[in-house]
């Protein structure tokens, strides 16, 4: 199966077995196998709820088509009501009814869609012979769309492709837009690029034609992502302070960890902060060379195991930055005391953290950093106390 099957695999499953649980049981037909297939000349009465490696659309379906394929979805046939597809590969070379709404890697539509299309999408290919009967609304790293729209086009695309004909507006956000052939638009024709488009000679445009400055992040956005991050920050440090308090010795010895063995504090945390990508990592090398059929099994017992793993690393968050931000601050001047440093260091660490371009470099050295030098303080025995030197004494 090829590797770029799996980043679906979930999405779909979800998706699939969310709709076919809420959908009306009696109305449809449920299948699944390696291979789904309505031949030609076969009729589903109803709805199809149709899950496997491979499904091929051949016949015709008289009701909607929910779809979920480890490799490609392929409708040559008809489908008279809607189609929800999610694969690697969705390509449309027949008759769909109602509305398209597809979540691929690959789309390719050569036939018809009576109502819109939806889609999220690494590439898409409207070909010349393509007629959606409505909108099209894609976000796609590539599209190229030279059939025939309804309505209008909208979306968000890294690179644009366009010629034929839109029956409405374009408005869309694009890297670079190129107008490839002949190309008609009812409505207006309008774009957000830094880029200025290229072939626009070609289009006869019926209103507009405006170019527009891509769109700056939401201030209200930034504004609450900051808010986010100081309200963290302050959650943080009152559970570091209160872990040291409840738990003053081993945050010392932890704390002597993370001074004296850095290297490997470091290394032992960054292990279990990186697990849930290892086990991703694992999973995919798995699923990639186990048989497709094999594909569902494995997703089955890695799934769980990512979340559980993912759900602690979460957990250790709250507490691991613990004894860096207190080695941190024991490197202020003065003597600041335990609880002093802490809240010295949290401070340092968080004011770092809201520095756009170095802001990362916080939770990959504090994190990893603090949760070594808890995991060493549990292995290496505490250094004896020196025994007071009595400067009296005459000898």
């Amino acid at each position: 199966m090829p590797s770029r099957s799996k980043p679906a695999l979930l999405a779909g499953l979800t998706t699939f077995l969310v709709l076919a649980m809420g959908g009306p049981a009696l109305a449809a037909e449920t299948a699944s196998s390696e291979l789904v297939i309505i031949r030609e000349g076969d009729v589903v009465e109803g709805d199809l709820y149709a899950t496997g490696v491979r499904v091929l659309i051949e016949g015709e379906v008289e009701g909607d088509l929910v779809a979920f394929a480890a490799e490609d979805i392929t409708i040559t046939g008809r489908v008279a009501g809607s189609v929800l597809a999610v694969a690697p590969s969705v390509k449309v070379e027949g008759d769909v009814g109602g509305s398209l709404r597809v979540s691929a890697t690959d789309l390719s539509v050569s036939g018809s869609i009576g109502s819109d299309l939806v889609g999220a999408v690494v590439s898409g290919d409207l070909d010349s012979g393509s007629n959606v009967g409505g909108e099209v609304l894609i976000w796609a790293l590539a599209m190229e769309a030279s059939g025939t729209i309804g309505g209008d086009l909208g979306g968000t695309q890294r690179r644009l492709d366009l010629e034929g004909s839109v029956g409405g507006d374009v408005d869309v956000s694009v890297g670079r837009l190129t107008v490839t052939g002949p190309l008609e638009v009812a409505g207006d024709f309008g774009y957000r690029s830094s880029v200025e488009a290229e072939g626009l000679d070609q289009a006869s445009v019926g209103g507009v034609v405006s170019q527009k400055s891509p769109l700056p992040p939401n201030i209200r956005v930034r504004a609450l992502g900051l808010l986010a991050k100081v309200l963290t920050i302050l959650s943080l440090t009152m559970a570091a302070v209160l872990v040291a308090w409840g738990w003053p010795e081993r945050t010392k010895r932890a704390t002597r960890l993370v001074r004296g063995r850095t290297l490997r504090s470091w290394g032992y945390g960054a292990l279990v902060v990186l697990s849930p990508l290892l086990l991703a990592a694992v999973a995919a090398l798995l699923v990639g060379l186990a048989p497709a059929s094999a594909s569902f099994p494995l997703l089955a017992i890695f799934i769980p195991l990512i979340m559980v793993a993912t759900g602690m690393v979460l957990l250790l968050a709250l507490v691991a930055g613990v004894p860096s931000v207190h080695a941190l601050g024991e490197m202020m001047p003065g003597r600041l005391g335990m609880f002093g440093s802490i809240l010295a260091g949290s401070a340092v660490a968080g004011i770092v953290w809201l520095v756009p371009l170095v802001g990362w470099l916080v939770p990959l050295l504090v994190l990893p950093l603090g949760l070594g030098g808890w995991m060493l303080s549990f292995r290496v025995e505490p250094e004896p106390e020196p025994e007071p030197v009595d400067d009296g004494a005459v000898a």
